[in-house]
């Protein structure tokens, strides 16, 4: 009877615990879900970012303005980051989470159109 008690005593002190630790664990991953939306436009520069400085290690949310970007410029490639993509009509998103800090650049699928974007050092 005694053991019961005890084990009852333990589970009453240690379920209250075990909660708060593990809200605790889950802080990390839900500052993590944060994202940083841009806009990708073409001008007669270039492609140009904005913002045009994004926060490293915190995931990008890239929508492609297709008014502007056209032809081959459709196909977006940030090799610093292993992204190619070729944006459409109905799909207009390129995500990626930065991982180096420094000016990235943009290029089309044919190295004609070129643009660049800043990532820096979480504050």
């Amino acid at each position: 009877m005694e053991a019961k008690r005890a084990i009852a005593i333990a589970v009453v002190f240690l379920v209250p615990v075990m909660a708060v630790l593990s809200l605790r664990a889950q802080a990390p991953k839900a500052q993590a879900r944060k994202v940083q939306e841009v806009k990708l436009s073409f001008d007669d520069k270039g492609y140009v970012v904005t913002p045009s400085t994004v926060t490293r290690g915190v995931a990008v949310k890239m929508e492609v303005d297709l008014s502007t970007v056209k032809g081959c410029m459709r196909t977006v490639v940030i090799s610093a980051f292993d992204v190619k993509k070729t944006v459409k009509a109905d799909d207009t998103t390129i995500e990626f989470t930065p991982n180096k800090t420094g000016e990235i650049q943009i290029i089309c699928g044919m190295n004609m159109g070129k643009g660049k974007f800043t990532v820096v050092e979480p504050k």
